[in-house]
């Protein structure tokens, strides 16, 4: 039986993607609409559920309505992507995490990989990789000392397998320097020298491409040092270009973007570019969407909270500051329609798509300690608050809710873990999900530079946290949706 599911209807929250893709992952049908229609918005999906699906759906807090037409002509198969996240040496903890808080957020599990397992054929069983920004944007052979990753990857995509990149990612996925994929055929500006952008958030204002379904005109994100993109070749087409700029920043690299800079090199070039050729299908974000409205809270604590602080006092700033919604960042989205544009189908595939091997993971109730939540606790614990930083007075309420919420969050991944032990599938991937991710957050970036400021210290911590919760709303949803009837 078919069933609408609006966006409006569920109140534009990240729930409803996380709650279809966990289906999808289990064989359900689902089609996404491409056109407005009387009774839907583009983006919406439509699903063929049965009736203990149904009533999941509610339980779980999702909105659903009989759909008593036919399935639209506009209306295109979905199926689940199996998608690696790369999160090798030059892409440690904090830079993947981001992503795997977007995808975790948005009901994707995923495998983690890197340059020697792509080298060795690891992406011979996904349909997708994604390049996070904080990627080096050497190659992937350069960026590890691996060999063999860049070719493997090219051979991915020859396959049919397709790719989403932001920052460092997109820089990858461009033409124009040694060891670059050349998925899209255009040399960004500022190729080799990156730096020569900065840090801040901007504004895009977002083309006529399904990327934007659900979208306002214009929407924020952060940016760092990502390419700038002029020239398109005909494989190519914009889907967003810069727009404004909204602040700069300083957090993890003190380039502030500057104003004039912004104007004169970025404003009105493309941002979002879709590529689609001979040498493969891809998704180029210049901004990086998956940093979403965690690293936009800590530019602004170091931006916007001080510089109004004196005017409005600091309890209004503690409120703006409070109220960043990290797991409902509105650029998720952004991610989410490249991921389903990528991975459209013209019919539902027979018997689903097969899942890739599962790791073995412990059957009993002995779960792994929790090697990130200890380490959270301890960074929070090292934090201090400067007399005489400004930035002090706020950081305070800051760390006492990120303390709060760690420690909710580690009976609830506790209970989360214990929810999936009995079920098995796709249950085991959401599962060994999170072993992954704890291995991984284990791998920083080679000690030099400067000390981190506070709020580095802050936006880092919240990172970890983040991805627990995220990670224990996927695990919930598993839960609900993976159960035998």
């Amino acid at each position: 039986m078919l069933f609408h599911l609006a966006w409006r209807d569920n109140l534009d929250g990240f729930d409803l993607p996380l709650a279809l893709n966990r289906l999808a992952a289990h064989g359900a049908p689902m089609w996404w609409l491409g056109t407005a229609g009387p009774d839907n918005e583009p983006g919406d999906y439509l699903c063929d559920l049965t009736g203990a699906a149904v009533e999941r759906l509610t339980r779980f807090g999702i909105a659903v309505r009989r759909w008593p037409e036919p399935i639209p002509d506009s209306a295109i198969a979905m199926v689940a992507p199996r998608i690696a996240l790369f999160a090798g040496r030059a892409c440690g903890y904090p830079a993947f995490a981001y992503y795997a808080i977007a995808l975790a957020r948005l009901g994707f599990a995923f495998t983690l990989i890197d340059a020697a397992a792509i080298a060795a054929g690891g992406l011979s069983g996904c349909d997708l990789l994604v390049l996070p920004g904080g990627l080096a944007p050497w190659g992937l052979d350069a960026a590890e000392e691996a060999s063999g990753a860049d070719a493997q990857f090219r051979g991915f995509l020859a396959g049919g397998g397709a790719a989403i990149g932001s920052g460092g990612g997109a820089f990858y996925l461009s033409s124009g320097r040694p060891g670059w994929a050349g998925i899209a055929r255009t040399l960004p500006a500022n190729a080799h020298e990156y730096l020569r952008t900065g840090v801040g958030i901007v504004t895009l204002r977002l083309g006529a491409d399904s990327i934007g379904f659900g979208c306002p005109p214009t929407l924020d994100m952060p940016y760092c040092h990502g390419p700038v993109f002029d020239e398109l070749d005909r494989s190519a087409s914009s889907a967003g270009t810069f727009d404004r700029l909204v602040m700069a920043g300083s957090l993890f690299m003190a380039n502030p973007l500057d104003a004039a800079l912004f104007a004169r090199e970025m404003a009105g070039r493309t941002a979002i570019l879709r590529a689609e050729g001979r040498r493969g299908r891809a998704v180029l974000f210049a901004g990086s969407p998956e940093m979403g409205d965690l690293v936009r809270k800590y530019i602004a604590l170091d931006d916007y909270a001080l510089r109004y602080r004196p005017i409005a006092g600091e309890a209004l700033m503690a409120e703006a500051l409070g109220h960043y919604r990290v797991l409902e960042s509105p650029c998720f989205r952004l991610i989410l329609n490249a991921i389903h544009s990528l991975m459209l189908r013209p019919r539902p595939p027979r018997g689903g798509v097969p899942h890739p091997p599962l790791p073995a993971l412990p059957g009993s109730a002995g779960y792994a300690p929790p090697r990130l939540a200890a380490a959270l606790a301890r960074s929070l614990g090292e934090i201090e608050l400067p007399e005489k930083d400004p930035r002090s007075p706020l950081a305070a309420t800051l760390l006492q809710d990120l303390r709060a919420r760690l420690q909710r969050a580690v009976p609830r991944r506790e209970q989360a873990e214990t929810g999936l032990m009995p079920l098995p599938g796709p249950a085991v991937a959401v599962r060994a999900l999170w072993n992954a991710c704890e291995e991984a957050a284990a791998v920083r970036p080679s000690a030099g530079g400067p000390a981190p400021s506070l709020s580095e210290k802050l936006a880092e911590a919240e990172t970890g946290i983040a991805l627990i919760e995220a990670w224990c709303r996927l695990a919930e949803a598993e839960a609900c949706f993976g159960a035998p009837a």
